[in-house]
């Protein structure tokens, strides 16, 4: 049974692949790494019957094994969620500080069902999502966030610049547009004074979104993108852009909604802003 009153930790999802399992060691290590706890979960509405509960608590149990083989110091838990795995994993996104999925790229039906999961859960969850996809990224390698503009991309800044100076690592701050580095580095000024630790390096392209950021993933050890709203009625979507980056990038992918207010709670971010620039939102991260 969850815990109502446990503090937000890291969750993982797992539905019995290997490619849930590599979200599985990800997600310990991040947890370690942040001093969270782990809460490894697995939806089952099939789990009706003895059989059902028992192939559920299989999946569970080896998630665990393989967190605890991982990172022995970690605590963590195992939780049966019984409704469908989107809304199951999406009101378990509501007391995480982090949720981590699986995802592998290529055109396979079981390919495509996992993804499609990952896609709709990573743009509508109420904390960030990262999807675990690729080889294991390089130790000590940057984090590279996409960039529209500040307001826009608010929660995914703080999102990122806190998770580099959780791992020490520089971050790359990336806008494929019109901005002027100059405008660039003004932008930014709230954060970089709120993380002072944190080395950044502004990189401004007119190369298209998902291939300047596909180019520079090859080296990151994370990348972290927003989450578009659309009003009337609010819904929110991935873009393009970064639908694609969590299909095919070589390194795994951080998804923040710019609901998401809780990475932290002591900086004030500019409001979300509502984008009305005339171009193609497909586009946009």
């Amino acid at each position: 049974m969850a815990d109502e009153h446990q503090d937000p930790g890291v969750i993982v999802g797992v539905d019995g692949t290997d490619t849930a399992l590599r979200a599985v060691r990800w997600a310990v290590t991040e947890a370690r790494s942040r001093r969270l706890p782990l809460t490894v979960v697995h939806a089952a509405p099939y789990a009706t019957d003895p059989a059902g509960r028992r192939r559920a608590a299989s999946i569970l149990a080896r998630g665990y094994t393989v967190a605890l083989r991982q990172a022995p110091d970690v605590k963590m838990r195992t939780e049966r969620l019984d409704g469908q795995p989107l809304r199951a994993l999406l009101d378990a996104a509501d007391r995480a500080a982090l949720m981590v999925v699986g995802m592998v790229g290529g055109d396979h039906v079981h390919d495509a069902l996992i993804g499609s999961l990952a896609l709709d859960l990573a743009g509508r969850a109420s904390c960030p999502v990262v999807v675990v996809r690729g080889d294991p990224p390089p130790a000590g390698g940057p984090v590279l966030v996409g960039v529209l503009d500040a307001a826009t991309d608010a929660a995914a800044l703080t999102a990122a610049f806190a998770d580099a100076r959780i791992h020490r690592t520089r971050l790359i701050a990336l806008h494929s547009g019109t901005m002027a580095a100059d405008r660039l580095a003004d932008e930014l000024a709230p954060w970089r004074d709120r993380f002072p630790t944190v080395e950044v390096d502004l990189r401004v392209t007119d190369e298209r979104p998902i291939e300047a950021l596909l180019e520079e993933a090859a080296q990151a050890r994370l990348v972290v993108v927003g989450a578009n709203t659309r009003s009337a009625p609010m819904r929110v979507l991935l873009g393009s852009t970064s639908r694609a980056l969590v299909r095919w990038s070589p390194c795994p992918v951080a998804v923040v909604s710019p609901q998401v207010t809780s990475i932290e709670p002591e900086l004030e971010l500019p409001a979300p802003a509502r984008v009305t620039e005339p171009r193609d939102r497909g586009e946009l991260w």
